[in-house]
């Protein structure tokens, strides 16, 4: 037996609600908020009270059951709670758009629209609804009254009755000519006993007779808790279902095994929470609301050619997203919006041909997102909401190159890049309404260059940089309202030049129809999903704008000369439609390297959402004075250039003296260095001079040559060639090496002494190591010994690695030289002491055999 909840379970119960981010919205009993439709009654009510129509009596109030007053008192302290489910629950998703449009031959009170010309002549309206009927007795008696069935009807609404069924024996008269049938608003929560004799409860609400050409049903806010297949067996031919402000709690897996013609599913605002029936509701319902709809894993694949789904406001459970992977390829048309859906994974949607998709309201998906979260749909998805889910992260946005409409407004972005955007080659309306999206500095939207709507309102953009008014300049609308702007007759001329393209706010809706008229779906004669999508996407861009607010007091000329737009003021903008985008002359188009050509219009323009801070006021656009300059602001001025000359002076003179003590603290370095390249240059000229000489003796037997080897070595390779090279080389008497520390002249220049010595030696050996590349003079030596080997024309250089040098490391020239020589490399590196003997033997065996060869020959 169930237990009713007390007041203060009814507490926890809403806390739980907000504290899961659950999203919820209000039963909505016998359509207690509705539009009004083309001038036709409709039903309003409060909160606790149900208006229903008469057609013949006009309007009568009844008031039902009212919760307890003591219970409700509770409840009001928690108005900030309940208003933010109101919010949620007013937002109007993308699918709400369609079904209005869909739904033509009724409004959402059940009445009927009798549109004769959206049908043949010959079918007949028969309109019941509101007539207090609470039996099909009754109601098959009123309808004798109209010549049923001799007059063949098509569409009937029995909407908004007491009806605890389905009307059997009403339906059954017509049911050979019923194309349309509406029983929203009864009452189908009844179970009865089954006659059957098993004791069992059964469904009885939904005994359908066969209806063969019943096209369209719509049962929805008739408190309807169970559906089983058996519900819908005889209506084989139904291709749209209306099901929206219900109370079911599960969809079995052969619901729809009857149905399986099914286009237009409308599973919406189910199991909505009502907070003012909190104290009459039981635990079990409390607790099932909270769980969500649960969805078994094989719903969808008895409906493979359902185009159109709207789950909109309705939680689902978190186990029922695996049932979205077996939706067919038909599906076009998805609406999630406030679904408290868990997670967006790659494969989700894969089998289907989505084109537009609402994931609004879903903060616990966007939590979850993960890069690829759309992979399986991004060749075919053009439309995409995600707003008011706390979005932080967008880039996972890059992989849809086929978006044409991208609505994140309301969302946590904190700023845009143009690696989000730079696949986005298609994307033509963009709103990124209240983020927290700064200034940016770098172009964002070079490669979308079919962008056309752009909306920043309700940023943190405070000035305009000349790389964001290059981004504007593709855009034909742009909202930049209610940002933090800092006083600049920039901006001011920005919004007088945008509002001098006086387009018409129609035109706005063209671009995004025009965006969307590849799908060619038709949803009635007279629009079409790209019109419908169109309405929708301009409701969310500006849905406070009233109409087009004229600027006054512009100034356009010092516009033109201070943004240096270029355009034909005659006839260059149109304000028709016609040509949205202007055509440029030859000689502008040449200027448009130099300055910016801007074509947009400000699509949400009223002086109270254009405002700047001028230091710690606050003034309207048209408060700035920007045409004439005061006497301060000459001073001002005035002081800016002097103080800019300042800066440059002291600045160079600064720059001066800081190189001044530089030269005077390194004087000597500086003088030792000029002394050597002034030797150096000498002393090529004397080496170019014994040239002739050097060949000579080398030609003539080396008579000049007292040294065998040249070793050319860095002072942190000293050890290996004193403790190495000298005893394996110099000691058996027949080689003699010119060491730096043993055979220079002392007194003499160090480069006098290299020069000298190398000129006096047969051959040269390079000690090649890191520390070896990192010494001036070891790279002097070794530029020198290159080019000796040039000028002798003879091999007469050695190159002797003590450790690998990575290719990176190398110089040009010690690469060439590896290149065109034959090297040797020290066995186990420069530091390592445990290379193998057999390595070491060989490595001295080939290094003297190098050596004597050259020895040999110079006495020779």
């Amino acid at each position: 037996m169930d237990i009713l909840l007390n007041p203060i379970l009814a507490i926890l119960f809403l806390f739980e609600l907000i504290g899961d981010c659950c999203v919820f919205g209000f039963e909505d009993n016998s359509s207690s908020i509705l539009v009004q439709s083309d001038a036709d009654p409709f039903t309003v009510g409060s909160s606790y009270e149900e208006f229903h129509v008469d057609h013949t009596s006009g309007y009568e109030v009844e008031i039902v059951e009212n919760p307890p007053e003591t219970n409700l008192n509770i409840l009001y302290n928690f108005e900030p709670l309940i208003s933010k489910l109101n919010h949620d629950y007013s937002y109007t998703c993308l699918l709400d758009e369609f079904k209005n449009t869909l739904l033509w031959w009724t409004f959402p009170n059940g009445t009927l629209k009798n549109k004769s010309y959206m049908l043949a002549s010959a079918i007949k309206y028969l309109d019941l609804s509101h007539q207090q009927t609470f039996s099909d007795e009754e109601l098959l008696k009123k309808i004798g009254t109209f010549g049923v069935p001799d007059v063949h009807v098509s569409v009937f609404s029995a909407a908004h009755n007491n009806l605890s069924h389905v009307p059997y024996n009403a339906l059954t008269v017509m049911s050979l000519d019923l194309k349309f049938l509406t029983l929203s608003g009864n009452n189908f929560n009844v179970m009865v006993p089954d006659y059957g004799g098993n004791g069992k409860e059964t469904i009885t609400w939904a005994t359908f007779p066969i209806l063969p050409t019943l096209k369209e049903l719509d049962i929805s806010n008739c408190k309807i808790q169970h559906l089983t297949r058996e519900s819908f067996r005889n209506l084989t031919s139904l291709t749209r279902l209306y099901m929206s402000n219900n109370k079911i709690l599960e969809l079995q897996s052969d619901v729809f095994l009857h149905v399986s013609l099914l286009q237009y599913l409308d599973l919406s605002f189910m199991n909505v929470f009502d907070y003012t029936s909190i104290p009459t509701q039981t635990l079990n319902t409390l607790y099932r609301q909270l769980y969500g709809l649960k969805i078994q894993q094989l719903t969808f694949k008895h409906v493979p050619n359902l185009k159109y789904l709207d789950f909109s406001h309705t939680k689902l459970s978190k186990n029922s997203a695996v049932a979205f992977t077996h939706l067919g390829n038909s599906l076009k048309y998805l609406s999630l919006c406030y679904t408290a859906f868990p997670m967006i994974g790659n494969a989700l949607l894969r089998n289907t041909a989505l084109v537009a998709l609402d994931m609004s309201g879903n903060s616990l998906a966007a939590y979850n997102i993960i890069d690829d979260a759309f992979e399986g749909v991004s060749e075919t998805l053009s439309v995409l909401f995600f707003e008011l889910s706390n979005l932080k992260n967008i880039s996972w946005v890059r992989n849809l190159s086929n978006l044409r409409i991208l609505g994140l407004a309301n969302n946590n972005i904190n700023s845009i890049t143009f690696e989000t955007f730079t696949n986005l080659t298609n994307l033509e309306v963009l709103d990124l309404n209240t983020n927290h999206i700064g200034n940016w500095y770098s172009r964002v939207f070079t490669n979308n260059e079919k962008l056309r709507v752009l909306n920043l309102r309700d940023n943190n953009i405070n000035i305009i940089t000349s790389e964001m008014l290059k981004d504007f300049s593709l855009l034909n609308f742009l909202s930049l309202g209610d940002n933090n702007f800092v006083c600049d007759c920039l901006l001011r001329d920005l919004v007088d030049v945008s509002n001098s393209n006086n387009r018409n706010l129609e035109c706005a809706h063209e671009i995004i129809q025009e965006a969307l008229e590849y799908t060619c779906d038709n949803l009635s004669e007279n629009k079409t999903v790209a019109d419908v999508v169109a309405s929708h996407t301009l409701k969310r861009l500006n849905n406070r704008r009233k109409g087009a607010y004229p600027v006054q007091n512009m100034n356009l000329s010092a516009a033109f000369r201070k943004l240096r737009f270029h355009f034909n003021m005659s006839g260059m903008y149109p304000k028709t439609c016609s040509s949205v985008t202007p055509q440029a002359s030859p000689v502008m188009m040449n200027k448009l390297n130099e300055s910016t050509m801007l074509k947009l219009q400000l699509l949400d323009y009223e002086d109270a959402r254009y405002w700047c801070f001028n230091e710690t006021e606050k003034l309207g656009f048209f408060d700035l004075n920007c045409h004439q300059r005061s006497l301060v602001e000459d001073i001002v001025h005035q002081l800016d250039n002097l103080t800019y000359y300042v800066v440059v002076i002291v600045g160079t003179l600064l720059a001066v003296t800081v190189v001044g003590v530089i030269i005077y603290v390194k004087r000597w370095h500086i003088y030792y260095y000029y002394s050597s390249i002034k030797s150096a240059a000498l002393m090529s000229e004397a080496v170019k001079e014994n040239d002739e000489s050097l060949r000579s003796s080398h030609e003539n037997g080396g008579v000049n040559m007292i040294y065998d080897i040249f070793i050319s070595y860095c002072q942190s390779d000293r050890d290996w060639v004193l403790t190495e090279l000298m005893p394996n080389v110099e000691d058996n008497g027949d080689i003699k090496i010119c060491l730096h520390e043993r055979d220079f002249q002392i007194g003499v220049t160090i480069l006098d002494n290299i020069i000298s010595c190398m000129d006096r030696s047969r051959s040269l050996m390079l000690i090649i190591s890191s520390s070896f590349l990192l010494s001036h003079w070891c790279q002097f030596e070794m530029h020198l010994a290159q080019r000796r080997m040039f000028d002798v024309c003879r091999d007469c250089l050695i190159l002797v690695f003590l450790e690998e040098i990575p290719r990176h490391k190398r110089p040009k020239n010690l690469q060439y030289l590896m290149d065109v020589k034959t090297y040797i490399k020290w066995p186990g590196g420069k530091n390592n002491n445990k290379s193998r003997p057999e390595e070491c033997r060989i490595f001295w065996k080939r290094l003297k055999r190098s050596m004597q060869r050259i020895a040999s020959d110079g006495v020779q």
